[in-house]
């Protein structure tokens, strides 16, 4: 099953909206069960943090967030004079869990989005994404730490990261998703979109990187692949538009975009047949070229047109098809200047391209060699910026640029529309953990030096009658 930064993020914050409702009091034994894990949970969230690409070298933000968690991730944060928790207290499963999925966040931002720009928005929304959690997972602990002289270092820390984490939460749940939601994990196996775009750019790859030699055919089939990816992309876009998923006004351009490199695409796999590259046929590219199209065909189609908007979005289980153009673009982006890189390569660098000798035209190549071999009708290497070699070059770059604009336009779409109207109680909207807010929201930038809370935690969450929201 494909994973997504999203999707955990929403199972992150349903475990700890469960756990905010839980019934507390402090106990000895169930505070050392929640301090054996904490170094765990803090290392996790450090990572998945520390994997955010800031876009800047200083950034007083994490700082402040690393030194919070960097003593109890190295288990600094319990004097060793202490009655320190012994090593063979069973952790709390529950505190468990959610380390295993920031773990598994951080593994997915590690992966990162090649050639995207860090967006200031994006990246706060994602940290409050990854703090409020733990914000509430400090706070529960705090609740079931017994407030005793010994518990006095760890309750100081904890009160910390409640702190920090609940003055991230005050960002509203609307200013959150951001591109690197998009980001996801592929099983090779997966009989999905996700999954056969994903194996096609590998064998993309491994088709270009060959030491074999290039073949006409395969970059003639490449250029045919991005054009039916650009096509993806459109109709998927098309649908998240018709769905209600996504504004008209906001993927009405990225569509257009989207259709344009398709164009591009098309006109780049028109591979002359007077240029002879004398490669060897990848297969693996074949087969993976055979699977995308008919993935391609039994999620989108629906005989010779697309399929409507219902039907393709029950083929795709429910996924945010506004995602999955997302990451549609990203591998077509990834894919087209590779296959840039590899014409300019060949007839601008060192690789020898052979031409049909009668084609050539000019007379500043003619010589004797040429005419006898247009006589016999053979084989002749490519002059340097030949007409044929540039119009292929040009067709390649246009549609590589065409590309990388598409994707540009798909990727905004993944930012906030306009800042939300300011909530006035806040428990668990739209599958993520926010905090009550009474004051006008200022610019994301400006509001965790603005606003409170920097007094240390709450003690814990209390027991809420039945029905109640709990303002996190």
């Amino acid at each position: 099953m494909t994973a997504t930064v999203a999707g955990m993020l929403d199972r992150l914050h349903a475990q700890a909206f469960a756990i905010s409702n839980l019934a507390t009091h402090p106990s000895d034994e169930r505070w050392r069960a929640h301090a054996v894990v904490w170094p765990r949970l803090a290392l996790a969230t450090m990572r998945a943090l520390n994997n955010v690409p800031a876009g800047a070298a200083a950034d007083p933000e994490l700082v402040l967030v690393d030194s919070i968690l960097q003593p109890i991730a190295r288990n600094e944060w319990i004097p060793t004079n202490s009655d320190a928790p012994p090593a063979n207290v069973p952790p709390d499963k529950r505190l468990v869990d959610m380390t295993r999925v920031l773990g598994g966040i951080a593994d997915l931002l590690s992966i990162g989005l090649r050639d995207v720009v860090s967006d200031s928005t994006a990246i706060l929304g994602l940290r409050s994404n990854l703090l409020a959690p733990v914000m509430v997972a400090a706070n529960w602990s705090l609740a079931t730490a017994p407030d005793v002289a010994r518990n006095m270092t760890p309750r100081r820390h904890l009160q910390l990261v409640s702190g920090i984490g609940t003055a991230f939460a005050f960002v509203p749940v609307g200013l959150r998703p951001g591109q690197y939601d998009d980001i996801a994990a592929v099983p090779h196996t997966e009989s999905s979109l996700d999954a056969a775009m994903h194996n096609w750019l590998d064998a993309t790859k491994d088709a270009l990187a060959t030491r074999k030699g290039l073949s006409g055919v395969t970059l003639q089939t490449i250029a045919a692949d991005l054009s039916v990816l650009c096509g993806t992309a459109a109709a998927t876009t098309r649908t998240a538009i018709a769905l209600g998923q996504l504004a008209e006004d906001r993927g009405r351009p990225v569509v257009e975009a989207i259709s344009e490199a398709n164009a591009k695409w098309r006109e780049a796999s028109r591979w002359p047949q007077t240029i002879y590259l004398g490669g060897v046929r990848d297969t693996g590219l074949a087969d993976a070229s055979i699977h995308l199209r008919q993935t391609v065909v039994d999620t989108l189609r629906d005989g010779k047109s697309w399929a409507d908007p219902t039907v393709i979005a029950a083929r795709m289980n429910g996924q945010d098809l506004a995602s999955v153009a997302r990451r549609a673009m990203h591998t077509a982006a990834e894919a087209a200047q590779l296959q840039q890189a590899a014409v300019t390569n060949l007839f601008f660098g060192k690789d020898q391209v052979m031409m049909a000798s009668r084609s050539l035209e000019g007379a500043t190549y003619m010589n004797k060699a040429v005419f006898t071999a247009r006589r016999r009708g053979t084989w002749i290497p490519m002059p340097r910026y030949e007409p044929t070699g540039v119009e292929v070059y040009r067709a390649a770059t246009t549609a590589a640029n065409a590309t990388a604009a598409a994707r540009l336009l798909s990727v905004a779409t993944a930012r906030p529309a306009a800042a939300p109207s300011t909530p006035t109680a806040v428990d668990f909207t739209q599958g993520r953990i926010a905090v009550a807010r009474t004051a006008t929201p200022s610019p994301p930038a400006q509001r965790l030096t603005q606003e409170p809370p920097f007094g240390m935690g709450t003690g814990g969450p209390s027991p809420s009658p039945s029905g109640s929201s709990v303002t996190r």
